[in-house]
């Protein structure tokens, strides 16, 4: 004979299923932190840094496009991983006003760097990090330091900030931040 705490255990079980198939709870599934645009204090302060040809940008120049900004290095396997398919959102989005802007942290020569990305046909703008690039992303008031990487920034068409993703973030999860920003929906 069945007992009815059986009974009531798998009736549980079975209506909690049905829910979550219905989406009435939400489970997250590893999404990343992120921080929603909140104000003027999460714009970025304008600064400049040598691309991989030592030449100076600036980044004020990339005002009124939305940008990806990736800090990463060569030695960092989720970084590595990320860089095909923000390839892909560049090359996608660009018509659009998406720029995506990686900021090597790679102790190693700009060159190296250089023949890293060359290897798997890298679009977008890289530029050498330094310490006073690191030093204006760690002070940002209420955002915290970067305390690993890959860190990425997605920054909408007037400088401010609107997401923060820390770590390996998958590309769907980019690509639903970045859509609405081309869109002027955020």
């Amino acid at each position: 004979m069945i007992s009815k705490k059986f009974i009531l255990t798998i009736s549980g079980v079975l209506l909690l299923f049905f829910a979550v198939s219905l989406g009435l709870f939400d489970i997250p599934a590893n999404k990343p932190k992120r921080i929603e645009c909140v104000g003027e204090d999460m714009m970025v302060p304008n600064f400049t840094a040598l691309d991989l040809k030592g030449e100076k940008i600036n980044f004020a120049d990339f005002r009124g496009k939305v940008i990806l900004l990736d800090f990463w290095a060569t030695w960092c396997p989720p970084c590595r991983e990320e860089i095909p398919y923000f390839n892909e959102l560049y090359s996608r989005y660009k018509k659009d006003g998406l720029e995506v802007i990686g900021v090597s942290l790679d102790r190693g020569s700009a060159g190296e760097v250089q023949e890293f990305l060359d290897k798997l046909g890298v679009k977008y703008v890289n530029l050498m990090g330094n310490d006073e690039v690191l030093k204006i992303f760690n002070n940002i008031p209420g955002m915290g330091s970067i305390q690993g990487i890959p860190t990425t920034f997605l920054i909408d068409r007037q400088g401010q900030i609107c997401h923060r993703f820390v770590g390996l973030t998958a590309k769907r999860v980019l690509e639903d931040a970045i859509k609405p920003l081309l869109e002027g929906k955020i």
